[in-house]
């Protein structure tokens, strides 16, 4: 029987006769990559985002803005500047504040033809496009204003029925969409579009601007056609801004700028605690493996092929994982990096760096995880492995005169900790790396109550709120799998002190003894992990955010419900271990 085959039935055995084991697994690994693949694809859906949105819009290359009370005379030496391939007839626009279901907002308002225009041709996603006395809204101000086509909007003391809501690559998204505002500092704001007449009439004495929107023959370089065309005067006496698409798409990907490091970041921690979900898995199933190893060196297989047989079954599921990973974030992707609702969603395949990090972070969390457990039984004598001895505690003697006047929790606790100090780093680097996401959360929390009234709608609003589902959602699965390995930590400690703790428990320790020995073998090192976590989630948070700490009595409290439910996920499964007779636990066969 070749290797291969040998390889996959060993594999597709255990798959069926545990599926929860490799469930588990597979699920862990999966979160990660597609939270780390998420975070790298976004600055490349919305690239292609806006490019799916300017294709089907005719949006333009160059947004000139003037002040002019008539600007044919730029409108026309702009249209005869070389280099431009098409020119839309100036937009009449002005800044004004609009009310909806009580709400009230910035927004321009742009007077339009009925008829589509050469360039911006604003793409209608929900009713019909502006018609004398009806009103359509940018469908991103359209989501924050709660509005739809058939409800009403109040414009400069008038009122207009909503007939529409449309898209544009004009502007950036909602609320950066006003531009409208002319010379000075710019207020965030929407964009609404009505009749040319009802513009002016809704207008009144409110200055305004006058919008040019162009397209050039070579889009690529319109940063050095402005510096062509504007090096000479072509705007009079008369105040004139221009923009390119290249600015918008800058301004639409800085939508996303406290999103993308909570999901690359998110996506590593939680690989780490993936990692300690495996090294649970493999720990629990050492016997089993070890027993496998023996049969498999009895009957000729060398140290390397039983290595691969037992690293096997974890590739398999890993490139499973990769694969479920990546596709969840590609198709996640164009929803998560367009919170405002202002540009067409698209699909497309995650880029070679993406590919390349998710299958890398998925083979470091196997070989991490699986590696050891897998190297040691491929070493362990065959007779050893066969004959599965009881494994007693190591002795060590300064341990032991530290320990020896402690209670009998605490005394037993330590040992078994120092037993395996491996499994603490893991416990306490999980444990961490969940510290980590709560803190962030809480930091992100504080900044929010911390920002003046007036900047708690607009782009903050807009912002704070995606990156702060991003943090919620990641912490979230962080703390699901965080949940899951102290338990999966918890009863493999059970299970393989199993002899060493009944062996006490008929020398006269108690069973409330035993479960707050357990207990003790994985607070002591979740409290480390737990004081390390909260600096470093700050600090993490102060580099990509707005340096803030929250109140003191937050961080305490989140710290000690880490640490009650530690204790609570581990004594459970100690608790079950309790409930066994000693005399079955010392007479049980090798699983």
């Amino acid at each position: 029987m070749g290797h291969l085959l040998l390889m996959w039935r060993l594999s597709l055995h255990d798959l069926r006769r545990r599926p929860g084991e490799a469930l588990m697994f597979l699920l862990a690994v999966t979160i990660a990559t597609a939270s780390l693949t998420l975070g790298l694809a976004t600055s490349n859906a919305v690239a292609t985002g806006y490019a799916k949105t300017r294709a089907a819009t005719a949006g333009p290359d160059i947004i000139a803005i003037t002040t002019a009370t008539d600007p044919s005379g730029l409108a026309a030496s702009l249209a005869d500047a070389p280099g431009v391939a098409a020119q839309a007839d100036p937009v009449f626009a002005f800044d004004t504040s609009v009310r909806a279901h009580g709400h009230t907002a910035h927004s321009s308002v742009e007077g339009r033809d009925s008829s589509p225009s050469a360039v911006d041709r604003p793409l209608v996603t929900s009713g019909t496009w502006v018609r004398p006395g009806g009103a359509v809204v940018e469908r991103g101000f359209a989501q924050s204003l709660g509005v739809h086509a058939g409800d009403r909007v109040t414009i400069s003391g008038r009122s207009y029925p909503v007939v529409g809501v449309a898209i544009s690559a004009a502007t950036p998204v909602y609320p950066w969409s006003d531009w409208a505002q002319g010379p000075g500092p710019s207020d965030y704001g929407g964009r609404i579009w009505l009749t040319t007449a009802d513009a002016h009439a809704a207008a009144g004495d409110t200055p305004g601007v006058h919008v040019i929107h162009l397209k050039l023959t070579d889009p690529v370089a319109s940063l050095r056609w402005l510096e062509t065309v504007f090096s000479s005067d072509r705007t009079g006496d008369s105040w004139v801004n221009t923009h390119t698409w290249q600015d918008v798409l800058r301004t639409n990907t800085n939508m996303i700028e406290g999103t993308q490091p909570a999901l690359v970041i998110g996506g590593w921690l939680l690989a780490v605690a993936a990692i300690v979900t495996l090294g649970a898995l493999a720990t629990a199933r050492a016997v089993r493996d070890n027993r496998r190893a023996a049969l498999l060196k009895a009957v000729g297989a060398g140290p390397g092929t039983v290595t691969a047989l037992l690293l096997a079954q974890y590739l398999l599921l890993t490139f499973l994982a990769t694969a479920l990973g990546l596709t969840a974030g590609t198709l996640s992707a164009p929803r998560l990096v367009d919170p405002s609702a202002g540009l067409l969603d698209t699909v497309s395949p995650p880029d070679s760096g993406t590919v390349f990090a998710a299958v890398l972070l998925a083979s470091m969390v196997a070989v991490t995880g699986a590696l050891g457990p897998a190297l040691r039984a491929a070493r362990t004598s065959t007779v050893h492995a066969l004959a599965d001895p009881a494994h007693m505690l190591t002795h060590h003697p300064r341990l032991n005169a530290v320990t020896a006047y402690l209670p009998t929790s605490f005394l037993l606790g330590i040992r078994l900790l120092a037993r395996r100090p491996g499994r603490a780093a893991l416990a306490s680097a999980a444990l961490a790396a969940t510290t980590i996401m709560v803190t962030a959360l809480l930091t992100w929390r504080t900044e929010l109550d911390a920002a003046p009234d007036f900047k708690r709608f607009g782009p903050i609003e807009v912002r704070s709120d995606q990156t702060g589902q991003v943090l919620l959602a990641v912490t979230l699965a962080m703390v699901a799998l965080s949940t899951l390995n102290t338990v999966l930590l918890g009863w493999s400690t059970a299970v393989q002190a199993r002899r060493a703790l009944t062996i006490a428990r008929t020398l006269g320790a108690t069973p409330g003894q035993i479960v707050s020995a357990l207990c003790v073998a994985q607070l002591l090192p979740a409290v480390p992990g737990v004081a390390a976590g909260v600096p470093a989630g700050l600090g993490l948070y102060w580099l990509f955010g707005t340096q803030v700490t929250p109140p003191g009595s937050w961080l305490l409290t989140a710290v000690l419900v880490i640490l009650l439910a530690v204790g609570a996920l581990t004594a459970l499964p100690a608790w079950v271990h309790t409930r066994s007779p000693a005399g079955r636990a010392l007479n049980a066969e090798p699983a």
